[in-house]
């Protein structure tokens, strides 16, 4: 296995636990629940910050793996390889990771806070006394879809639970299966998907359309900053051939 792949099976238990112990905690939310919901935040804050520092490190050693291939190509000599590969490896271990901004970090952190949004009634499959309401306290958007996990090109709000889904895909699910539910790791919204339940929301849209836009000016900016990295390296590198 490969070491994004253990990173990555990492990060996906550390969801799985999040989501085990909260359908734990819904089942006992009579007995202690302050006490118990107090202890399930607090593990999964660890978790969170755990997951930091392995995204962290994945994005250094994907930087490491493209900056060995880079000096491979430009190696004509095993001396060439070793002497460059020293300052282009130390470079990269000096530069500072910002794993928080990174876009699966986000992700993460979405699919942990989803988990712990207070939405939607307890367990009752029925639609006769469903109120539309709007999610309280803490922020459960996401610009991808649950189902597809691709982004979402036409948000709709699901008027019970508040979570977002992609107005086609939703629209094509329901219309021959009314038996779909909310599928937002989480969600204790039990009622089945209606097309009443699902309404445009223009805000959503602009706040992908404003995530989307920000995460392409930080990739353009963090290719500008390698490029410029690269470089100087270049050049100091010309300045030692040149000495005598």
């Amino acid at each position: 296995m490969e070491f994004n792949q253990y990173a990555d099976a990492a990060l996906t238990s550390f969801l799985e636990t999040t989501k085990f112990l909260k359908e734990i905690s819904d089942a006992i939310s009579d007995v202690g629940d302050d006490e118990v919901r107090k202890l399930l935040e607090e593990g999964a804050n660890a978790r969170l910050e755990h997951a930091e520092k392995i995204i962290e490190v994945k994005t250094k050693h994907k930087k490491l793996v493209q900056a060995m291939q880079e000096v491979k190509g430009e190696s004509a000599t095993v001396e060439d390889f070793e002497r460059t590969w020293v300052q282009r490896r130390n470079a990269v271990e000096r530069k500072p990771v910002d794993a928080k901004n990174a876009a699966e970090y986000k992700s993460f952190k979405r699919s942990i806070v989803s988990l712990f949004s207070k939405i939607g009634p307890k367990a009752n499959d029925s639609d006769d006394d469903v109120v539309p309401m709007e999610v309280p306290g803490i922020n459960v958007f996401s610009r991808y879809d649950p189902w597809t996990k691709a982004l979402i090109r036409n948000p709709v709000r699901n008027k019970v639970c508040g979570h977002i889904y992609d107005r086609e895909y939703v629209n094509g699910l329901i219309k021959d299966n009314m038996g779909i539910r909310c599928p937002v790791a989480g969600c204790a919204n039990r009622v089945y998907i209606q097309p009443a339940h699902l309404v445009e929301d223009e805000a959503a849209r602009q706040k992908i359309l404003l995530q989307v836009m920000q995460d392409a000016q930080s990739d353009s900016d963090e290719e500008s900053s390698e490029e410029e990295e690269t470089k100087v390296e270049k050049e100091v590198e010309t300045k030692e051939e040149v000495k005598p």
